[in-house]
């Protein structure tokens, strides 16, 4: 027996010399506590949550390494790789949404623990974990995907949106909260409310969207091996995913960081290798094809940024203005040519009058040099005269024009563009009176655009998109036609179209048209109903007019609004509340 026992002891220890204990490797981007003890940690800010579950002191993190090694991405990548780390280390009581706090660090391990985080190739399917993500990856291929480029859908976009998400963690990750923040934005306009920011207690009663969000953040400060082009193309759609997020989110200006971002990196990619990319990227494979898929993404949403900010300048706005006009001589061959080439007249357009606004604080309104308004008005003849032969010509390629609804948006954008130019000036609001007809039929488009997006959202809920398509032209049409009727038909259709293009919200909007038919055409009295344009008089026109959306606490939603009237001095500022009773829904949507 004792012979037998040494036997057994001599072989335990010999399996256990055989077996020798393994330390876990020294974390490269873990606190600095969890790298002196050796474990691994779980990158949770502003203190690992490793160190507090253990009741240990978190020492913070030491300066995170570079991901991208190419010198042309260097620093363009590592500022928003800074920006996106801020964003996780400034957490407070208004943005709670990008850590993760020690009462969750339970449900978090216990709920991903099984998740494979490393990079698993492009051809491997990464494994779905519990039946909530399952939801929210079916919940993000079928809606949010489909309202993500609503006005212009190109499918191998989509394709590319959904292969990443399945094989990328970080954009998997990214895909899944914007998926779960959707759909509570959806189950928010179920029970007839208007869209609301959510609030802190919003966040914490569901956390899931800020686990994901922040899970994204983490994997994607992580470098991992690769290519620096598929870094870069990650890089992007993440940043794409993250402004869609945030807007959703109602936290504006944290997308607009993204925005920018994404801007940055996609500076590096000249003008050549954009153009080297036909318009139907079908055609076309690899990275290469990728960075020029979200690369158009991002700088479409960096065009369209200037028709809801004011001190907003697209990237290179003048050079590819410059490069256009080169082009602008012969005819377009598809609808998403002349979509793009539209999209930097009405940038110019308002950058124009965004400068203007801003060099003058107090109201007044200087006339554009006439040299760069009559520039870009004949470049807005040239673009109407080629979209309309490339609409009698036809082509194979594309589909039926009569009832593609993005001509009739096109058609939408560029009169209001052109209505907008023409009839900017100091002490020109009269002169709006002259654009009847384009107002008019500008009403008509939107009803057409308003119509096909009912058709192709299939419901009455609202809806998410971060394109900018009629919202704002309805607010122009509102802010600036003066006739009784015409301007009502526009306020009808932004409440019966329960709709968010970025920061643009329908109800808000509406909100804000009435107000400005309320005080325009106040000035005849109760009594006398507003009857014809004349009877608004120059001095009770608003000239210059913009609001700010205010989150609501345990109240409603407020809209500060700020204008100037025509021919007179001072601002005004005013606050609104929103409010919209589900009876009043149901009324306007039968």
């Amino acid at each position: 027996m004792d012979g037998m026992k040494n036997k057994n002891t001599k072989t335990g220890n010999q399996a256990w010399r055989r077996n020798p204990r393994k330390f876990a490797p020294k974390s490269r981007l873990g606190c600095k506590t969890c790298k002196i003890r050796r474990v691994k940690c779980d990158l949770s800010r502003p203190s690992c949550l490793k160190c507090l579950s253990t009741g240990r002191t978190c020492d913070g993190y030491s300066e995170m390494p570079l991901a991208f090694k190419t010198e042309k991405t260097e620093i363009e990548s590592t500022h928003y790789q800074k920006e996106i780390a801020d964003r996780a280390d400034s957490c407070d009581s208004y943005h709670p949404c990008t850590t993760i706090s020690a009462y969750e660090s339970k449900q978090w391990h216990s709920k991903y623990h099984g998740l494979i985080l490393q990079n698993l190739g492009s051809f491997m399917i990464l494994p779905v974990t519990g039946s909530t993500q399952a939801e929210a990856m079916c919940f993000f291929k079928d809606i949010s995907i489909k309202h993500l480029n609503e006005y212009r859908p190109c499918e191998p976009w989509r394709n590319t949106l959904m292969f990443f998400s399945q094989t990328v963690p970080s954009v998997r990750h990214a895909a899944i909260a914007l998926a779960l923040i959707h759909r509570n934005y959806l189950d928010r306009h179920s029970n007839g409310r208007v869209y609301q920011p959510p609030s802190l207690k919003d966040w914490l009663l569901d956390k899931a969207p800020l686990l994901h969000y922040n899970r994204a953040i983490q994997l994607l400060l992580k470098p991992e091996s690769g290519e620096s082009a598929e870094i870069t193309a990650v890089t992007l759609l993440v940043c794409y995913l993250f402004a869609c997020f945030d807007h959703l989110a109602g936290d504006d200006v944290q997308a607009v960081k993204h925005l920018r971002g994404g801007v940055a990196l996609s500076r590096n990619i000249d003008n050549a290798t954009l153009n080297d990319c036909t318009y139907d990227d079908a055609q076309s494979s690899g990275v290469h094809a990728i960075i020029c898929q979200v690369t158009k993404q991002i700088r479409r949403l960096d065009m369209q940024a200037v028709m809801f900010l004011v001190d907003w300048t697209p990237a290179n706005i003048q050079e590819t203005f410059m490069s256009h006009l080169a082009l602008f001589d012969s005819t377009f061959w598809s609808l998403d040519q002349a979509a793009d080439h539209l999209q930097i007249l009405v940038a110019q357009v308002m950058t124009l009058r965004n400068t203007e606004q801003q060099m003058s604080p107090m109201g007044t309104m200087p006339p554009l040099p006439s040299s760069l308004k009559d520039v870009v008005l004949g470049q807005l003849e040239t673009w109407s005269s080629l979209f309309e032969n490339l609409l009698q010509q036809g082509s194979p390629s594309e589909s039926d024009f009569a009832t593609d609804p993005l001509v009739s948006l096109l058609r939408l954008q560029h009169t209001i563009a052109w209505t907008l130019l023409s009839g900017y000036g100091p002490g020109r609001e009269m002169d709006y009176d002259n654009f009847l007809p384009q107002f008019q039929q500008c009403v008509v488009l939107a009803g057409e655009v308003a119509a096909a997006h009912q058709r192709y959202s299939g419901s009455s809920r609202s809806t998410f998109t971060p394109e900018i398509g009629f919202i704002p032209v309805l607010y122009i049409i509102g802010a600036k036609c003066r006739h009784p009727n015409v301007r009502r038909e526009a306020l009808n259709i932004l409440r019966q179209q329960l709709i968010r293009e970025a920061t643009w919200d329908s109800i808000s909007t509406a909100r804000v048209v009435e107000r400005v038919i309320e005080i325009e055409e106040g000035a005849a009295g109760e009594e006398q109903m507003v009857q014809y344009m004349e009877q608004i008089p120059v001095w009770q026109r608003i000239e210059a007019l913009s609001y700010t959306h205010i989150p609501r606490g345990q109240s409603a939603a407020r809209l500060d609004i700020t204008y100037t009237f025509c021919a007179q001095e001072g601002i005004h500022i005013e606050s609104l509340m929103i409010e919209r009773t589900e009876s009043l829904i149901k009324s306007n949507n039968q």
